[in-house]
């Protein structure tokens, strides 16, 4: 007999463990392949860090309880680029990456940028479940805490993919309206966008 998967925030001493999985699971991925080149192997996990390093103090870093699968989110009106400590855990992994690398993945970030809209909403930067616990729902489950606390206060969810698989899942899961983002030498991606299935009556700033 299956049980519901136990969610909550990652912890920062689980860092390493966060990064593997989410390296192993987008290892396919093209739009990572685009970031990465043929450098996957020796940048993944370390880009997987720094962007595990600007939201886990933050409590938007999502797990479940065995690690299997990971959610990332940036709360509405802030971005990982918003961090006190972003710059300094950028110029980091851009020392490590170097030019070629940590140029495309700046391509990469301003065609992403260009699409996102003006109105407050949560990111989700990186969704994620390990190749070996795939089709167990655990995507679907780590998602759930942040769906319904936009539900609850009447924001959007956005987020970008570069796969039509994961297209269908979500907009299985709401995320049904797509705007193409033109990203110069790279796959095709979309910007995704889950209107909230409850309108708050207040602003979530009140």
């Amino acid at each position: 007999m299956s049980t519901w998967p136990m969610i909550r925030r990652a912890l920062p001493s689980e860092r390493s463990a966060v990064a593997e999985t989410v390296a192993t699971a987008f290892a396919e991925d093209p739009g990572w392949a685009y970031i990465f080149g043929e450098e996957y192997e020796r940048l993944a996990s370390l880009f997987v860090a720094a962007l595990f390093d600007l939201r886990v103090d933050s409590q938007n870093v999502w797990v479940t309880d065995d690690l299997a699968a990971v959610a990332m989110w940036d709360a509405p009106g802030k971005s990982d680029a918003a961090s006190e400590d972003a710059e300094t855990v950028w110029a980091r992994y851009h020392v490590i990456a170097g030019e070629n690398a940590f140029g495309r993945l700046a391509i990469y970030r301003d065609a992403v940028s260009a699409a996102s809209p003006q109105e407050l909403h949560w990111y989700l930067g990186v969704l994620a479940t390990h190749p070996d616990r795939q089709r167990e729902g655990l995507a679907t489950a780590v998602l759930a805490p942040i769906l319904q606390e936009a539900d609850r206060l009447g924001i959007a969810c956005c987020l970008e993919t570069s796969t039509a698989e994961n297209r269908r899942f979500y907009e299985r899961r709401g995320f049904t309206q797509a705007t193409e983002i033109i990203l110069p030498g790279g796959p095709p991606t979309w910007w995704l966008h889950r209107a909230p299935t409850h309108v708050a009556s207040a602003s979530p700033t009140d």
